[in-house]
């Protein structure tokens, strides 16, 4: 499961995120923009840690 970081815009929409694999590496990459706990995120693929770069694990395809 990842923990992610939202980006928005100057409306408050969404436009990107950053995903981390722990809220421990969300807070260090994110200092005094952290939000608070923002974990248990399935993402479709896998990605690296922005912060670690250990791998958080994507659904990778689904159910079958």
């Amino acid at each position: 499961m990842a923990h992610m970081h939202f980006i928005e815009d100057e409306h408050g929409d969404v436009v990107d995120n950053i995903v981390f694999c722990s809220d421990f590496c969300h807070h260090e990459y994110t200092k005094d923009k952290y939000e608070g706990w923002n974990g248990c995120h399935e993402i479709s693929i896998s990605e690296p840690c922005a912060n670690c770069n250990d791998t958080v694990e994507g659904i990778e395809g689904g159910l079958t």
